[in-house]
């Protein structure tokens, strides 16, 4: 063989070696970001409970909050924050300096025993900065958390691989006695963390003006937060911002996981996700970001015969997967099969009993429904095109409005579908959110059933200034059935449909009054799929100023208030419009 033969078939060979290696790639941060961000915040204040979360909410963010198990945190709003996907970690039993070893078992074992989250408590986070021994903390924890990584000799932005030390996780201290103290100071650190493709954390114990408890080290000013949460949402295709733990199993499962491809056809592809680092702390289930070459122009994916969310951009097909959870199946048909009750139907229902694969769970109504919250593949959308939120893997025309999301790049015949479950038979007051640039008003229909309604859409000069618009009412049967929203006019943006009324719920909600006389009242607001978003104590003699009084910051829709004094409690219906 000649020297040019022999350069040819390496370079083939290195070619297709390569191509082999590329076909199929787990992503170093999830979605394919460039960087990661974790917010943490010690103590199990009120205010983490009252101020914190709605900050996060608000943004579709989430942190990890330390409890000290003997300190009485709130353990029914933190368990409402974990049910809204927080990660509630251990700060010790008794704050103790240092940290007996002990504690490292025995509070976990007390936040599991109150505490029901995906995956239990995987993070410590060691008091007054002191960790106990490094094998008191690996046999009870995924990921052991230290303060400012300078004070002890580790780097505060850490790789894409994690600390060389497991046990040794830096989060830089917040508030007036640390190093980041404003909006810029939060930015410039996820800034810098992208740069550098890594991994920044963040301290935080109580804030500002605000019901702190033992958490009064070292207060943080919330708007700070506020507005890095914002910068971190209008760069949510670079940053991903999550819980400590849940970074840490997604970065120990990428580096012990391979996908493997089981077969491959014109229309269909098979894969297997799999590690072998599950222990008595953690099963590492955590979902990872995965991409394959394709061609295909469209795409549904399964996993374990459940569907799950698939796109297609620049020549690769994008999921999310669990580990050891299933065969990953793609179909370019768009025809692939899930379970019963799993279903991707694009066909309106003509049912009153029906019910899609939803995105986040069906719909309560009365509530508001979020038009970017379609179910899993439950879309026409000829666009194929994002704003780059990230919220979405789909193309299905996601984008930001104001601080939370919108169906955009619409065109005339696309439409959305959404899982509803009505509380109530009757009739609902429909409202549509939208906007447009197009010159001219426009039009959508929403349709459950037989039952449909037009609603406008107002042409206000630009996409991004939405106005609210009475469409009429719809009478709904009682149940879970599928709603769906068309398109009817191009280039029409759609922030949310909210349904109010039907006359019993409200009149039982009108009828109920408080007994408890006026006073400091107890209250706490849930949204329709009960789970707690805001708790404080209110001056107020009647549930309506009660009202008046908590729901200042909450969005529109639909709401369970609960309240009462001296152990009385009273739940009752709200509507903020």
């Amino acid at each position: 063989m000649n020297l040019s033969r022999k350069y040819f078939v390496a370079a083939t060979v290195i070619g297709s070696l390569f191509a082999s290696v590329q076909a199929q790639e787990i992503a170093t941060w999830a979605g394919f970001r460039q960087g990661a961000a974790s917010f943490t915040f010690d103590d199990g204040a009120p205010s983490h409970v009252t101020d914190a979360a709605p900050v996060f909410d608000k943004y579709g963010y989430k942190g990890t909050f330390n409890l000290v198990t003997t300190w009485n945190p709130n353990w029914s709003g933190f368990q409402g924050m974990a049910d809204n996907g927080h990660e509630i970690a251990s700060h010790s039993d008794n704050h103790g300096n240092p940290m007996p070893d002990n504690e490292s078992a025995s509070s976990r074992n007390t936040i599991n025993g109150k505490i029901s989250q995906n995956y239990g408590v995987v993070t410590l986070a060691y008091p007054n900065c002191k960790s106990p021994s490094a094998s008191s903390v690996s046999q009870n924890y995924v990921v052991g958390r230290i303060c400012n990584g300078s004070w002890q000799g580790v780097p505060d932005i850490s790789g894409k691989d994690g600390p060389s030390d497991w046990t040794k996780v830096p989060a830089t201290m917040t508030g007036s006695e640390g190093d980041i103290k404003s909006t810029n100071d939060f930015t410039g650190q996820m800034q810098k963390a992208v740069q550098q493709g890594g991994w920044v954390s963040f301290l935080t114990h109580g804030f500002q003006g605000k019901s702190n408890g033992y958490a009064t080290y070292s207060p943080t000013d919330l708007s700070a937060i506020d507005g890095a949460l914002s910068w971190a949402k209008q760069n949510d295709s670079k940053i991903w911002v999550a819980p400590m733990g849940h970074v840490a199993m997604y970065i120990k499962e990428r580096k012990a996981a391979k996908i493997t491809e089981k077969s491959s056809s014109a229309t269909s592809m098979s894969y297997t996700l799999t590690h072998s680092i599950a222990d008595n702390i953690s099963k590492y289930n955590y979902p990872l970001s995965i991409r394959v070459k394709s061609s295909w122009t469209k795409v549904s994916a399964t996993q374990d015969g459940k569907a799950i969310e698939a796109s297609i951009k620049d020549g690769y097909i994008y999921f999310d997967a669990v580990p050891n959870g299933g065969d990953i199946v793609l179909s370019s048909d768009g025809a692939a099969v899930v379970d019963p009750g799993s279903s991707t139907s694009t066909e309106p229902s003509s049912s009153a009993s029906a019910e899609g694969n939803p995105f986040r769970g069906a719909i309560e109504i009365p509530g508001t429904v979020e038009a970017e919250n379609y179910d899993v593949n439950a879309y026409s959308h000829s666009q194929a095109k994002n704003d780059g939120t990230a919220y979405r893997t789909d193309d299905a025309g996601v984008v930001v409005a104001g601080a939370g999301y919108a169906a955009g790049y619409t065109t005339a015949g696309d439409y959305y579908e959404y899982t509803i479950d009505v509380k109530a038979a009757g009739k609902y007051k429909v409202t549509v959110n939208g906007a447009t640039g197009n010159g001219a008003d426009g039009s959508v229909t929403v349709s459950v059933g037989t039952a449909t309604l037009d609603a406008a859409i107002k042409n206000m000069g630009d996409w991004n200034t939405y106005t609210e618009v009475e469409a009429g009412e719809l009478e709904l049967a009682a149940g879970k059935q599928i709603l769906r929203l068309t398109i009817n006019d191009n280039n029409l943006n759609v922030d949310w449909i909210k349904f109010e009324g039907n006359g019993e719920l409200v009149k039982i909600a009108n009828t109920i009054l408080m007994d408890a006389g006026a006073g400091l009242i107890k209250c706490q607001i849930f949204d329709m799929n009960g789970q707690l978003v805001k708790s404080a104590n209110v001056f107020a003699g009647s549930a309506q100023e009660a009202w008046k009084g908590i729901n200042g910051t909450l969005r529109n829709g639909a709401y369970v208030m609960r309240y009462g004094v001296a152990g009385k409690a009273t739940q009752t219906i709200r509507v903020r419009k």
